[in-house]
């Protein structure tokens, strides 16, 4: 994302009062990114390529959904 990470990203809007729920989708895992978003209220924190029964789950898991 251009000029600013998706973890930037996230913690603006946090910063801003508005915490969506978020998934976090990566091809370049880290751990230490994981931690923070994970601490910072993301859902999730996927690997690519994602598994569509994984990314289902946690898609249904931020809408609320059975």
């Amino acid at each position: 994302m251009p000029g600013m990470s998706g973890i930037e990203m996230h913690a603006l809007l946090i910063s801003q009062g508005c915490a969506p729920p978020t998934i976090f989708i990566t091809g370049y895992p880290n751990a230490q990114d994981e931690a923070i978003v994970l601490a910072n209220g993301a859902l999730a924190y996927l690997e690519k390529p994602v598994d569509a029964n994984t990314m289902l789950a946690q898609v249904q898991l931020a809408i609320g959904a059975p």
